[in-house]
C-alpha cells in the first residue's frame, strides 16, 4: 500500500505542470532535458525531505503537460519538436486564415481525447506487446521500412487526374528529399557530441535546428514572399465535427500508442505515419492537427505502460522517473496513470489561454516584421543551444525544407531526417 501525503502529491503535481510549461513553451527545452535536471536534484529534494516518489510524480506530470502546451511555438513561432513538426506546416494555414487560436484548440482537443482513448487501449496493447514483443523489435527495421515507402509512395502529383508522368515526376522528387533528408540527419546526428552551445540548459540536441530548419523556417520563407500582413486573428468554435474530431484523435493515439515499444523510434515517426494517410484541405488540416497532438499525448502515457509492462522505458523522461523510483508495481503505476490524467486536465485549459494570448499578441503586430522577427529569433536559438554548428546545420535544413514546397510534393518526405537513422539503428 503506497503512504500518500495529498498535499504533497498535489504540490507535486502542480510543479510537474509548471516544469511541462516551460518545456512546452521553450523553443529548444524538451522534457526530457528538464526531467534529466531533476533527477540530478533528487538527492538534495530528498535531503530536504521530499521522498523520491513525488520527484516522479514532478517527471511524469511535465511529460503530459509539456505534451498539451508545445504546439503553441510550433504555430506561431514555427518552432516545433520532433512530435509536432508535421502540424508546423496546417497549423500556419489556419493562423494566416486568423484562426491561430482555433488551431491550438483542436490541437488540445486531441490531446485531450487521447488521454480518454488510451485508457480504452493500455489493456488490449499490453496483453498484445507482452507476447510479440520479442517479434515485432525484430522485425521493426522492416516496418520502418514500408512506413518509409509509404511516405515516398503517396505522392502522386498535382491535381485528382495526374497522369503517369506526373506521378513519377513526384515519387523520384520525393525520394530525393526523402534521402537527402536522411543523410542530413545522419551527419547532424553522428556530429551531435561536437555541438558547444555558449548557453547550456541542458544537453544540446541536433533536434532543434534540424526541425526548425526542415519544418519552421520555410514556412516563414515563403510567407514572406506571398503574404504582406498578419489577418486578424479571432476566436471562434472549432469548425470539425464531432465524429472528425474523434477520428483524427483515434488515429493519432493508436499511432502513438504503438510506436512508443520500441525503441528509438520517436513520435515523429508516428505523425509521418498519420500524415501519409492525410489528405490536402482546409477540412483535412483541422482532423490533421488533432492527429498530430493526439500521437504526442499518447506516446507519453504508453511509454509509462510499456516501462510497466515490459520493464523498458521508451522515453528520456520516462526513464528518468525509473532512475529515481526503480521498478514499479500494480499500485505505482495506477498512481502514475492518475497524475498524468490529472495533469492533462489541467493542461488543457492551460493551453487554450496560451494560444489566445498568443493570438492576441501576434495580431497586434506587423506580419512581415514578425516573420522576420521569427526567423532571427530561430537562428538565435540554434546558437544559443547548440553553437554555430548547429546554425549551420539550420540554414543547411532551410534549404533542404524548402524543396517539397517548390516541387509540390508532400512534406512528410522531410521525416526521412528521423526515418533513416531509426532503420539504421535496427538492421
Amino acid at each position: 500500500m503506497l503512504d500518500l501525503s495529498l498535499p504533497l502529491l498535489g504540490a507535486s503535481v502542480l510543479a510537474g505542470i509548471v516544469v511541462g510549461c516551460a518545456a512546452g513553451l521553450l523553443p529548444g527545452v524538451h522534457v526530457n532535458n528538464t526531467s534529466a535536471i531533476l533527477l540530478g536534484m533528487t538527492p538534495s529534494l530528498a535531503a530536504l525531505g521530499l521522498p523520491t516518489l513525488y520527484v516522479a510524480v514532478i517527471i511524469v506530470a511535465s511529460t503530459i503537460s509539456q505534451s498539451f502546451l508545445d504546439i503553441v511555438p510550433s504555430i506561431f513561432l514555427g518552432a516545433p519538436d520532433e512530435a509536432t513538426a508535421m502540424a508546423v506546416l496546417p497549423g500556419h494555414r489556419m493562423l494566416l486564415e486568423g484562426r491561430g487560436a482555433e488551431a491550438v484548440r483542436l490541437s488540445a482537443m486531441g490531446s485531450a481525447l487521447a488521454i480518454g482513448i488510451s485508457l480504452i487501449l493500455i489493456a488490449p496493447l499490453s496483453f498484445f506487446f507482452k507476447a510479440f514483443n520479442g517479434l515485432l523489435q525484430d522485425s521493426m527495421g522492416f516496418i520502418l521500412i514500408a512506413i518509409s515507402a509509404l511516405t515516398i509512395l503517396s505522392n502522386r502529383g498535382a491535381g485528382p487526374f495526374a497522369g503517369l508522368c506526373e506521378r513519377l515526376r513526384a515519387i523520384a522528387w520525393a525520394a530525393a528529399i526523402f534521402c537527402t533528408c536522411g543523410l542530413l540527419g545522419l551527419v547532424a546526428f553522428e556530429a551531435e557530441p561536437l555541438l558547444s552551445p555558449p548557453v547550456r540548459i541542458a544537453a544540446p540536441s541536433m533536434l532543434l535546428p534540424l526541425l526548425s530548419g526542415l519544418f519552421g523556417a520555410p514556412t516563414l520563407l515563403l510567407s514572406l514572399r506571398s503574404t504582406p500582413a498578419m489577418p486578424p486573428q479571432h476566436k471562434s468554435s472549432p469548425s470539425l465535427s464531432a465524429g472528425d474530431t474523434l477520428k483524427g484523435a483515434f488515429a493519432g493515439t493508436a499511432a502513438g500508442a504503438l510506436v512508443s515499444w520500441f525503441p528509438a523510434v520517436s513520435a515523429g515517426v508516428a505523425t509521418t505515419l498519420t500524415g501519409i494517410f492525410s489528405k490536402k484541405g482546409e477540412h483535412d488540416d483541422r482532423k490533421y492537427l488533432v492527429s498530430v497532438s493526439g500521437v504526442n499525448t499518447a506516446n507519453a502515457i504508453f511509454s509509462l505502460v510499456a516501462f510497466y509492462v515490459i520493464g523498458h522505458p521508451r522515453s528520456g523522461a520516462i526513464a528518468a522517473a525509473q532512475s529515481v523510483i526503480g521498478a514499479i508495481d500494480f499500485q505505482a503505476f495506477l498512481l502514475l496513470l492518475f497524475v498524468m490524467c490529472l495533469s492533462g486536465s489541467l493542461a488543457y485549459p492551460l493551453t487554450l489561454a496560451a494560444g489566445g494570448l498568443a493570438a492576441m499578441a501576434f495580431s497586434k503586430v506587423s506580419y512581415s516584421m514578425l516573420n522576420v522577427s521569427v526567423l532571427l529569433f530561430l537562428g538565435a536559438m540554434c546558437v544559443a543551444m547548440t553553437g554555430f554548428l548547429g546554425l549551420s546545420v539550420f540554414l543547411a535544413s532551410a534549404m533542404i525544407g524548402l524543396a517539397p514546397h517548390l516541387v509540390n510534393v508532400r512534406k512528410t518526405c522531410l521525416m526521412g531526417v528521423l526515418l533513416v537513422p531509426c532503420i539504421l539503428y535496427f538492421i
